[in-house]
């Protein structure tokens, strides 16, 4: 089986010949690993990137191939900015060479705008904001897309619409405000959040053109250590039970994301429909065996693995901890990865250790289960 048919199985928790991997990849990882090699440092690779857009497809399927685990995620990129380097510090400018902010280099890449956008104030201004979100996929980014996906055909590639939830939410009403009107307008955040949920699978059907396998879709640990249990199950569930009610009848899979502590909401991330769960941090207090017990026989499990161990840790350190991750999930039905995204220190070394678990055991790996006397 290719890694992409692997990582289909595994997902719809059918029998496979060894359990899947796909780390969870962003691209600041391999260019902190690749950027010398290309006789820049790390953080001139970061403005290439940012520069030209495109090339953060060329540092993650670079890393994938050399590691060769079996699935990647590859998102629509933002559009190309300008920056300067000050020091250990990217700015972004305009046209006329004014700042208008930063990259955060050390948070994934991300823009960091000086005036961030005013808060929505109306249900009107957040379906404007949602609209021009949608349109940010467009056919050339689709097309860039689609390319990047056909350069991998024998490995799992998935791809993400926005943030449905309150990850988009605290993006258009600010992260104070965001969280005061879970209580003081309940109302106004159930109405956004459905905007939110069709510009999501707006964009989504968009994505589907690109080949793709798999959504992925959820939010940081907004979703779990900063609301409550309560708050997800009214505002957060129907979301992602809506989104995946529509792609049920699609051959496309899905897997939600909600770092932090998920522990309290297990339960009703399998009940979003979803096809698999993660990252299952165990940072955040998740321990993966405990994940399968619970709702491992609903759905698909990936995660587990400490990042501060993928970063800090020595191959062999990493390598036990995958083993003991697999045994835990395993042996249908989970996915070795990271417990949250890759860190972007990460070792090289410590990324082909992860992945020789999977290809040196194959289904050696038994579950706890399987081992009881």
């Amino acid at each position: 089986m290719s890694g992409r048919d692997l990582m289909k199985a595994a997902m719809r928790r059918k029998p496979t010949p060894r359990i899947p991997t796909m780390p969870q990849i962003c691209h600041d990882t391999p260019t902190r690993i690749y950027a010398a090699n290309d006789g820049v440092d790390w953080i001139d690779g970061m403005a290439g990137c940012v520069e030209d857009p495109n090339v953060i497809y060329d540092y993650v399927i670079r890393l994938v191939e050399e590691i060769d685990c079996d699935g990647l995620r590859l998102f629509i990129k933002p559009d190309p900015m300008r920056v300067t380097r000050e020091g250990d510090t990217l700015v972004v400018v305009d046209e006329s060479g004014a700042r208008i902010g930063v990259i955060d280099i050390e948070g994934g890449g991300a823009f960091r705008p000086d005036s961030p956008p005013a808060s929505v104030q109306t249900l009107e201004e957040a379906e404007k904001r949602c609209a021009e979100l949608v349109d940010r996929f467009s056919d050339e980014k689709l097309e860039m897309l689609k390319r990047a996906r056909d350069r991998v055909p024998d490995r799992f590639v998935a791809s993400s619409p926005l943030g449905m939830t309150m990850n988009t939410y605290t993006a258009l009403r600010g992260r104070e405000l965001a969280m005061i009107d879970l209580y003081d307008r309940p109302s106004f955040v159930q109405d956004v959040f459905e905007i939110q949920v069709e510009a999501a699978i707006e964009q989504a059907e968009r994505l589907l053109s690109t080949g793709i396998d798999a959504f992925y879709i959820g939010d940081p640990a907004a979703s779990a250590s900063l609301i409550s249990p309560q708050h997800f199950e009214r505002f957060c569930l129907p979301a992602y039970q809506r989104f995946c009610r529509r792609f049920r009848d699609d051959p496309v899979l899905i897997y939600i994301h909600v770092c932090g502590n998920s522990a309290p909401i297990l339960e009703m991330l399998a009940d979003t429909g979803a096809d698999a769960v993660e990252p299952l941090d165990p940072l955040g207090g998740v321990s993966v065996a405990d994940a399968k017990r619970r709702i491992g026989e609903r759905v698909a499990l990936m995660g587990g693995v400490n990042t501060l161990t993928l970063a800090l840790g020595s191959p062999e350190e990493v390598a036990e901890e995958a083993k003991t991750k697999c045994r835990e999930g395993g042996p249908r039905g989970y996915i070795l990865a990271a417990g949250d995204m890759v860190p972007p220190r990460t070792p090289l070394e410590n990324l082909k250790a992860l992945v020789a678990v999977v290809h040196a055991n194959g289904m050696t790996i038994r579950s706890h289960a399987s081992q009881a006397p």
